[in-house]
């Protein structure tokens, strides 16, 4: 039977409301506030240095026993455990699974009020956005887009935290993880690269760990999307001056989203799950036409990335499980996220036919050649381009699942590695948006 199909919920497990939901999380202390940039070191700021110092010992223990875990799981003896026991363990026995599947995804909710560092991350996340519209922009002759990432941990992730924390050892990342993906960050899209040295603005990197849709679309409207104009009209050119081409000299921002796999995570089904995706990126579609209604749109939308965390899949059963009569659970998520990527390109021509001003582009982890056959409208002239990118290995789209496992050690969020990896399928993406 296919992932989540047709399936059953346990007879009276019911689904309580967002603010009635068991903690999905231990309490963690947080370590990096206040705000840290990509590519730049936790102990930069002077304010939090001794939380900063207090965390890497912490995280140094937490690490040096998620190896010693790693080390014992691949070895051959005979008490060896799976990866999937060894996770469960890192992760937490006692960790309730928080069963979502009755919510609508579309439906703007934030998490509850107890949830303080998810609530927290968020307000430190409006800050960077009005700051960065406070800001002056770049208006040198060669500049580029700046770029929003939109997202949940895997997009987080980029800043090195999780909940605005070091990550726990779940994670199964290595002493000095969070400063390497900064650093990739930073060479890839920062500071250190060339579109960051030409970008209108810095990058924005607004992600929160475990995030739906439906709060996903709550954080936007409520101050998670920027609003400044970042082009003089010196520096911007008529809509109608060449409607041949694409109108790159006024694209102001690209919006690149990952989002979705926590409601599959949370028991919701593929349908409702792609219902949230479409609202979610309608949403800042629609933002941008209210606030930039002269303004090409750009976006990459990414595919769900692979997951190999299995044992998140067994712990939904119940109340969803693959028989409801015998708890047999479901065993794996990868049916569900194949179902759900492969509805995603008709997904977004009803964005592309609803939002003529735009230029959207698909990253899929398949493997086939990219094909020229989408349109856009500028004018009245349509233009081709490539709406989808198949990445293949750059979407860990690996049939080794050992080789998954040196990209993304807890086989669901990149390490340094993963994000160098995948960093070159957001770079293909980029080039198609900026090609005339």
């Amino acid at each position: 039977m296919p992932m989540f199909e047709n399936t059953k919920i346990v007879a009276n497990a019911t689904s309580p409301s967002p603010s009635a939901l068991p903690r999905r999380r231990r309490k963690q202390v947080s370590l990096l506030l206040p705000p840290i940039k990509a590519g730049q070191s936790l102990n930069d700021s002077s304010s939090g240095f001794l939380l900063c110092t207090a965390g890497r010992l912490r995280y140094a223990a937490i690490a040096s026993f998620a190896l010693a875990l790693l080390l014992f799981a691949k070895s051959g003896t005979k008490n060896e455990k799976s990866h999937d026991e060894m996770m469960e363990t890192l992760t937490g026995s006692s960790r309730p699974f928080q069963y979502i599947g009755d919510l609508d995804p579309s439906e703007p909710q934030p998490w509850p009020e107890e949830e303080e560092d998810w609530h927290a991350l968020h307000e430190t996340l409006v800050k960077r956005v009005e700051e960065s519209d406070e800001s002056s922009s770049n208006q040198a002759n060669d500049y580029l887009p700046q770029l929003v990432f939109y997202g949940d941990s895997i997009t987080e992730g980029w800043n090195g935290t999780s909940f605005g924390n070091l990550p726990g050892q779940h994670r199964m990342w290595t002493i000095g993880e969070d400063e390497s993906i900064r650093d990739v960050f930073a060479n890839a899209f920062g500071d250190k690269s060339d579109w960051g040295e030409r970008a209108l603005k810095p990058p924005l990197v607004l992600g929160i760990s475990g995030s739906r849709t439906y709060d996903f679309i709550w954080r936007v409207v409520n101050g998670e999307f920027p609003t400044s104009s970042l082009l003089d009209k010196a520096g911007a050119t008529d809509n109608n001056s060449d409607d041949d081409v694409f109108p790159i000299e006024q694209l102001e921002r690209i919006y690149i989203l990952l989002m979705g796999t926590n409601n599959l995570g949370g028991g919701m089904l593929p349908e409702p799950t792609l219902k949230g995706m479409d609202a979610a990126g309608r949403t800042i579609l629609q933002l941008h036409e209210k606030h930039f209604p002269n303004t090409p749109a750009a976006m990459l939308f990414s595919e769900l990335l692979p997951r190999k965390d299995d044992f998140r899949a067994v712990k939904m059963c119940p109340p969803r499980c693959k028989n409801v009569e015998t708890l047999e659970p479901f065993q794996s998520f990868m049916p569900a996220i194949k179902k759900v990527n492969r509805a995603l390109p008709n997904l977004l021509d009803g964005w592309r036919e609803d939002f003529k001003n735009s230029r959207i582009i698909l990253l899929s982890a398949n493997n086939e050649a990219s094909e020229v056959d989408a349109t856009e409208q500028s004018g009245n002239t349509i233009h081709s381009y490539t709406p989808v990118i198949n990445c293949g290995r750059e979407m860990f789209a690996f049939d080794d699942i050992n080789e998954l496992d040196v990209y993304m050690p807890d086989r669901l969020h990149p390490n340094a590695k993963g994000y160098k990896l995948w960093s070159r399928c957001l770079k293909k993406g980029l080039d198609v948006i900026m090609s005339r």
